[in-house]
């Protein structure tokens, strides 16, 4: 990967986990002394554990151009990979739906199972809430590995995709109201800031359905605080934000600024951009063009550089 080397291997939960500590302006320590934590949580659909190589590589490049002083292991990155704790499920069902009737239309019914399915097998009910357990737990697990890796108290930002924000959403909402938070989730978090969500700085939707996911609660809702309060005590010079991706061609992806006045103050921006490429540019296929839509990256990489910069010299 250009601009962003270091060795790479296979986490717990098979996603990949970039390491980048190569540079000779590393202190002896093996951690460079400015570290922005960034976290990709991809969305629906049956994902692949390298989901983020590609995204990574376009925000790395994008990050050293725009901020040429920073060291390898100014961006530390850590691939949420949480699509396995569903696919089990989901192939079951697709054995049992097929084992007595020849079904038609069997690539729209992997559709409706795997993208339909995520969403229904997540959503969170007053008597089962084992999947959204088991989700958040990957969660969990991965922004250990985070606070490992970048700090501590490293600035957090989210990357989300689709469900994906949905998930990152509801996570970090939870973790300021400990009563929501599962077992799952506490016996993998350690008393790190960047863990208990406090160093949360900049949230990035990506074609994300929040507003619809809103429905489930009275006039939309209140949306998550990016930052939260407790940034300031950790970082006093950070500005955080939240903004918000989406292609108006992106049947799945919405606005968020509009649902209500709560969400018009936690959303910094809603950021209508064109996704999807050569073939998916002007039509619903847009929706998974987001990691190489160039403004989408370009914003996002801009966003990291000054927040790296701000952090000053003596982390």
């Amino acid at each position: 990967m250009d601009h962003v080397r270091g060795d790479e291997h296979r986490t717990p939960d098979g996603a990949r986990s970039l390491s980048t500590d190569g540079d000779r302006r590393v202190p002896v320590d093996g951690a460079p002394r400015r570290r922005v934590a960034v976290a990709i949580i991809h969305g629906v659909g049956w994902q692949e554990s390298d989901f983020a190589d590609d995204m990574m590589d376009a925000i790395g490049r994008a990050f050293y151009r725009l901020a040429p002083a920073a060291p390898d292991g100014a961006l530390v990155f850590e691939p949420v990979h949480w699509a396995p704790v569903l696919e089990g499920a989901q192939e079951e069902l697709t054995r049992r739906v097929r084992s007595e009737h020849d079904l038609d239309w069997g690539w729209l019914r992997h559709l409706m199972i795997s993208f339909v399915g995520d969403g229904i097998a997540y959503g969170l009910t007053s008597h089962d809430r084992h999947v959204y357990d088991a989700i958040h737990g990957v969660v969990a697990r991965s922004l250990h590995r985070l606070a490992g890796r970048a700090g501590a108290d490293a600035p957090l930002c989210v990357i989300a995709h689709s469900l994906g924000s949905v998930i990152a959403s509801n996570y970090l909402y939870d973790l300021g109201k400990p009563e929501l938070v599962g077992s799952e989730v506490q016996s993998h978090m350690q008393d790190a800031p960047l863990e208990r969500g406090e160093t949360l700085t900049h949230f990035f939707t990506l074609g994300s359905p929040l507003a619809v996911w809103a429905l489930h609660h009275q006039e939309f809702g209140c949306p998550l605080q990016v930052p939260p309060a407790e940034l300031a005590r950790h970082h006093p010079g950070l500005e955080g934000s939240w903004l918000n991706f989406f292609d108006r061609d992106d049947v799945l992806a919405y606005p968020l600024r509009p649902l209500n006045d709560a969400y018009a103050r936690a959303v910094t921006e809603d950021v209508p951009v064109n996704a999807g490429g050569i073939i998916g540019r002007e039509t619903p296929l847009s929706h998974n063009g987001y990691e190489t839509a160039s403004k989408v990256i370009e914003r996002m990489a801009a966003t990291l550089a000054e927040t790296w910069r701000r952090l000053g010299p003596h982390r």
